[in-house]
């Protein structure tokens, strides 16, 4: 029983330590040892399958006929899709704004016409006024005033795209001034018309002399303005500008209030020299206007404009004695060519999304208008309206509020 045993556990054995073995995988021949080979590259079968007439793997790279086709036209937005989303389409912000303020220009100078001159002595004997002597009062004596007015914008917006009328108007504004200087105030006056003999010569050894000037202005536009898509901080500016600007001029002289009449006016040795001109201005003009972000709620803007425009010119002189007798009147009217620049610098604070204060300031040019300083004419015997033409620089203030709905 025993031997049995012993005999089945030896051929148990036997079998198990003489089993079939399975081998390694052998590497390609010339393979460096412990290098596995890429394996080959390959691609899809040209058609693939599923489309007749093939299928599997090829070598690749694929070539760009043997792509598969792609999805047809059924899955494509319609041309007229505003975006991805058709049930929420874009929609372009419409909206009405208005400006209102106040607005300050300054004439920057005025002309320098010589009114009187120096003669020696000062006693009013008619003394003609010498070839060489110096002027000792003109024009630019008159320091201008501020002119201050109103200023408003209404207009509406289309998604980057504006429609606004805008205007400003400032009411008549008066410089003057005077000196007074007894017997040593001498006008350029060359003639002496009938009823007004002055004393010895009207003007030669005045006493009193004033000059004053009056400026006053309207402005209305029409603007088209269209803000770019790719740079949207400049504004294109088009439109049609009216300008309706007014000069007036009053020169006073007083020939014998302190040396003849111990301080007693008289009307008859006393002249007022009246002079004014209109410009009444249309034309097409073009600008731009630039906007930037400086701080938080915070941003600047400067605007340039220019109009091109007829100038409707009327010029109109006289000359009263002091009791307001007439001693002539001329009028003249003319079209021109004048042209305008404008510039403004501001500061804005958007205190609110549909609300913003607007502080700046404005430089307005015009080129070619009549002045009523040009007017003065010292021949009184037979005055001629001159036409020239010469500009005027006007620079000041301005504040805006400006309401968005």
């Amino acid at each position: 029983m025993r031997q049995w045993r012993a005999w089945a556990a030896m051929t148990v054995i036997g079998l198990l330590g003489h089993g079939s073995s399975v081998g390694a995988q052998s590497l390609p021949a010339g393979a460096p040892p412990g290098m596995i080979p890429e394996p080959v590259p390959s691609g899809p079968a040209y058609p693939p399958p599923g489309y007749g007439g093939g299928g599997g793997l090829v070598p690749g790279p694929i070539s760009p006929y043997a792509a598969p086709p792609g999805p047809d036209g059924g899955v494509s937005l319609p041309a007229n899709s505003p975006g991805a989303f058709i049930e929420n389409p874009y929609e372009q912000e419409k909206r009405i704004f208005v400006h209102i303020g106040a607005l300050g220009l300054q004439l920057g100078s005025v002309s320098p016409l010589p009114l009187s001159y120096n003669v020696p002595g000062n006693v009013d004997n008619g003394t003609p006024i010498p070839f060489d002597a110096t002027p000792n009062y003109s024009y630019n004596v008159i320091s201008p005033n501020m002119n201050w007015g109103v200023i408003g914008t209404l207009g509406c917006l289309i998604d980057n795209q504006q429609f606004e009328v805008t205007g400003f108007y400032l009411p008549e504004k008066t410089s003057s001034a005077s000196i007074t200087s007894a017997g040593q105030l001498n006008v350029p006056y060359i003639g002496v018309p009938l009823g007004l003999s002055g004393n010895n010569g009207v003007g030669l050894q005045a006493d009193t002399i004033s000059i004053s000037q009056s400026v006053a202005m309207g402005n209305l536009e029409g603007n088209y303005r269209m803000t770019g898509l790719a740079h949207r901080e400049f504004d294109l500016i088009l439109g049609v500008r009216y300008f309706d600007y007014q000069q007036g001029t009053t020169f006073f002289t007083d020939d014998g209030s302190i040396l003849n009449n111990l301080g007693q006016a008289n009307p008859l040795l006393q002249t007022n020299y009246l002079t004014s001109t209109y410009n009444r201005m249309v034309g097409p003009q073009i600008g731009l206007e630039y906007a930037t972000r400086i701080l938080y709620g915070f941003s600047f803007t400067s605007e340039a404009k220019t109009a091109f425009m007829a100038n409707f010119m009327e010029r109109n002189m006289s000359l009263n004695r002091g009791d307001g007798f007439n001693i002539f009147t001329r009028n003249k009217t003319n079209t021109g060519y004048s042209q305008l620049f404008q510039m403004g610098f501001n500061l804005e604070w958007n205190m609110f999304e549909k609300f913003k204060v607007r502080g700046g300031y404005n430089l307005l040019w015009l080129v070619g208008v009549a002045q009523s300083a040009d007017l003065i004419d010292f021949n009184i015997t037979n005055p001629v309206v001159n036409t020239n033409t010469s500009s005027n620089f006007f620079q000041g203030p301005s504040i805006e509020f400006h309401f968005l709905f």
